[in-house]
């Protein structure tokens, strides 16, 4: 018998030596320049419907046991001493098609070299069918050429898929999972599936499982291995546990031996997946024991510890933050946000003196410079954490010059936060200086101008309206009228302040007659802005200036419904209004509060409960949000109707 050597040797007798032919092949594959085809091949394109592109399906005619069969003997046979079976064996497998796919995917890692190398070639040859005919236009858009774009590009295409709602969008993505020749992507995709939202037309997930399954077909890589759980696990939850547990071990095995196969945010992901199913079902203590196994992944970097703590802090699972900090002090000693994040964690495990002290640690360890405070200040009341963002507000108005941009940016965020924890007296007290700064110094008008978008009117009123709206807690009708007066000439289109003064107790009939001409004359002017920013968007001469104007467009169509959906007028103008701003800005909790608003307005609690419930979703700490809640629940009950 000949050595491989040898018989390459005689192989060059009549053609080139398939050693070195290989040889070529797979540099150029390395170099992103194949597929080549061998000399002496004509293996052919295969597509997602097994078939060669210019021959027909011979796998058609075989029963799936018999075609497997076949497969393993002709991938064997690509390892064989006779150049012309290696070189037949080829064809063949090319003529199979994509059936071939999987058991050639797992040929590419064969101990033959000559296997490996041939099976890696046809993979990367097959002309896969990414789109189907019955896929909507924008799937068809976004996986038109996949196959031959870089690896950044393709993630790029499987996140905006993921971004899309309903079955066929998913079934791409698993048809991702199957096919795609990169292990990694391969598992990337199927993290994506496992993220998806379960469809609101198929609430029980069996239309999604069996989209799932029809486009997995027999296919035994790993992502293949999840998503077939994934499917069992929406139609049974509980019988796909110890499944889960096998994967999430044979993963992180994969990782730690061939870490070019996988990486190590696909076996936290996909731990996170199983944690979060544990919780789901109440299996707290397994969560938390693949949450010690998922901490074993992280590397000590701030920002991985930083992504770490916000998983946690989403789930409320305050215990392992506390557990990081202990396994990698020095990393959160140096981090300001990371140190507010444990004194976060803390609280909420009642243990009130470790985190004031972490918090002062935190602000202590703030670079010097009044703009970091700020955003911290901001940062820390988007958590609720209001006692320490005033008192980071607070700093930076003791650290800036009165009047400074600085001071002036702090104000006008700490007032807002003062407003929403009701503590309206204070809140106008801080605005008072930025009040006066505009008296005294012109740059501070062009500030708020400019970062702000504000007129100083605007802030004046808002400043009388914080008084007014003191005064009205404290019962002093008079004063709170004179306070909305105020208000009202620094701006006439001032939403919250004609509110107050629809409502205003006891008003007399000039001031109600008053208070009418003004509101249909904000209501006037927000629709005018409306036309405005509209034509402005549609003829904006680039995608900046147009999302600029956009975003002017939703906030006018909001303050239009807000006005009216607090007052009186038509009150469908107003609804629709608000689903404008709403698809403009989808993710704006304020703009659902808006909606809600409407709703109750018109005697729809339903949804005005269901869109009101949206915003505290968006925005958990806000206190009007949550009140609004309150009240809109009250009344649907009373109503009788059925809570959505």
């Amino acid at each position: 018998m000949m050595c491989r050597n040898e018989r390459a040797a005689a192989d060059t007798i009549s053609t080139p030596s398939p050693g070195i032919v290989v040889l070529v092949v797979a540099m150029l594959l390395a170099l992103g320049l194949g597929p080549v085809p061998t000399p002496g091949t004509s293996a052919e394109p295969m597509s997602t419907d097994g078939a060669p592109s210019s021959s027909t399906d011979e796998a058609s005619a075989e029963s799936h046991a018999e075609l497997e069969a076949r497969i393993a003997k002709l991938i064997a046979q690509l390892g064989a001493e006779e150049f012309a079976v290696r070189e037949k064996a080829q064809r063949e497998l090319g003529r199979i098609g994509v059936a071939a796919f999987d058991a050639l995917h797992a040929a590419q890692s064969n101990e033959d070299i000559e296997i490996a190398l041939r099976a890696r070639y046809l993979v990367r040859s097959m002309n896969v069918l990414w789109a189907h005919d019955d896929d909507p236009a924008e799937i068809k858009r976004i996986l038109r050429s996949y196959g031959s774009q870089s690896d950044e590009e393709r993630r790029s295409r499987m996140a905006r898929l993921a971004g899309m709602e309903g079955v066929p969008a998913v079934a791409a993505l698993v048809r991702i999972a199957r096919f795609e020749s990169s292990d990694v992507l391969s598992k990337e995709a199927g993290i994506l599936v496992l993220r998806a939202a379960v469809p609101a037309d198929d609430p029980d997930g069996e239309n999604l499982a069996e989209a799932i399954l029809a486009s997995l077909g027999p296919s035994k890589r790993s992502a293949a291995e999840w998503l077939r759980t994934y499917a069992r696990t929406l139609r049974d939850p509980e019988s796909s546990l110890a499944e889960w547990d096998r994967l999430t071990r044979a993963e992180h095995d994969v990782y730690t031996q061939f870490p070019e196969k996988s990486g190590r945010q696909i076996v936290r992901d996909l731990m996170r997946w199983q944690v979060d199913l544990l919780r789901r079902l109440d299996y707290d203590d397994q969560a938390g024991a693949v949450i010690a196994r998922c901490m074993q992944l992280l590397d000590g970097t701030r920002d991985e510890l930083f992504e770490a703590a916000e998983w946690y802090m989403e789930r409320h699972y305050w215990q392992p933050i506390e557990q990081l900090s202990e396994r990698f002090p020095d990393t959160f000693a140096g981090d300001p946000l990371l140190l507010y994040r444990l004194a976060e964690a803390q609280l909420q495990l009642g243990k009130m003196e470790q985190a004031e002290e972490t918090a002062q640690r935190a602000m202590n360890n703030v670079p010097d410079g009044t703009t970091e405070h700020t955003l911290m200040a901001f940062r820390l009341a988007e958590r609720g954490m209001f006692s320490w963002a005033q008192r980071e507000y607070r700093h930076v108005m003791e650290l800036a010059e009165a009047g400074s941009p600085d001071d002036i940016r702090a104000r006008l965020l700490l007032s807002e936060l003062l407003h929403d924890l009701e503590e309206e007296l204070e809140a106008a007290k801080v605005l008072e200086p930025v009040v006066e700064a505009f008296d005294k110094n012109p740059s501070a008008v062009q500030f708020v101008q400019q970062v702000f978008r504000r007129e100083p009117g605007s802030v004046k009123s808002r400043m009388h309206y914080f008084y007014a709206a003191s005064h009205a807690r404290a019962g002093d009708t008079q004063k709170q009228r004179e306070a909305l007066d105020q208000a009202v000439a620094s701006d006439p289109t001032d939403a919250d302040v004609l509110i107050a003064m629809y409502r205003l107790p006891g008003a007399d009939a000039e001031w109600r007659e008053r208070t009418h001409k003004q509101i249909d004359a904000a209501v006037g002017h927000f629709r005018d802005q409306v036309n405005a920013f509209h034509l402005q968007a549609e003829h904006a001469p680039n995608e900046q200036v147009k999302a600029y104007w956009e975003q002017q467009l939703a906030a006018a169509h909001n303050q239009l419904a807000w006005l009216v959906g607090n007052t009186e007028g038509d009150f469908d103008e107003a609804v629709r209004s608000s689903r404008t701003s709403l698809e403009i800005r989808p993710e704006a909790g304020g703009y659902y509060d808006t909606l809600a608003r409407c709703y109750y307005a018109k005697g729809d609690f339903e949804n005005a409960v269901e869109s009101q419930r949206k915003a505290v979703e968006l925005e958990p700490h806000s206190g009007q949000i949550k009140r609004q809640l309150e009240l809109f629940e009250k009344a649907l009950a009373e109503s009788g109707e059925k809570a959505p």
